[in-house]
């Protein structure tokens, strides 16, 4: 036989082929779309429902604080490091690799916890310690591949001030 008498084969292989790897490319793969059960039970209203993703906690290992002192109360600071200090536990252990210092500006009437790593679990954990609401943090992440030098810096004020026990 000729080889251009035949049936093309060879263009309908061609063809099933090009057919199989574009569905391959363009669909996702089963079970990756959620598929609607049933909406026997679905009710029209005038807005849709968003459900907030879980989140979940997150305890991390360690947490590296800087603890500055934002009050005119002398030793806070260092009774706050060594209160953290003595609050680890086996499954966190808090360093504090500064000492202790003073705020640039004073007085902090509120208490500021700063993440300065996108997890605010670390934050959560030091803020928990100290009694505070988790709106008393916020966020200074280092721009671009900057290195981290401490997880969270607190900068103390006075609303804290006198729950901080004295030194003994």
């Amino acid at each position: 036989m000729a080889a251009g008498k035949g049936f093309p084969w060879r263009w309908v292989i061609a063809g099933l082929a090009l057919a199989v790897i574009s569905m391959t490319v363009l669909l996702p793969p089963p079970g990756s779309v959620p598929e609607l059960e049933s909406t026997d039970d679905i009710v029209e209203t005038g807005f849709t429902e968003e459900n907030e993703p879980v989140e979940e906690i997150s305890v991390p290992d360690t947490i590296r604080v800087m603890v500055l002192n934002g009050t005119s109360i002398g030793g806070l600071a260092s009774r706050t490091q060594r209160q953290l200090l003595r609050s680890s536990s086996d499954s966190t252990v808090i360093l504090a690799p500064f000492d202790p210092s003073d705020t640039d500006k004073k007085p902090f009437e509120e208490t500021i916890v700063i993440s300065h790593l996108t997890d605010i679990s670390a934050a959560r954990v030091i803020a928990n310690i100290l009694g505070r609401p988790e709106d008393c943090i916020v966020w200074e992440v280092p721009a671009g591949n900057a290195p981290v030098i401490v997880d969270v810096t607190i900068c103390i004020g006075c609303d804290i001030g006198e729950m901080i026990p004295a030194i003994e």
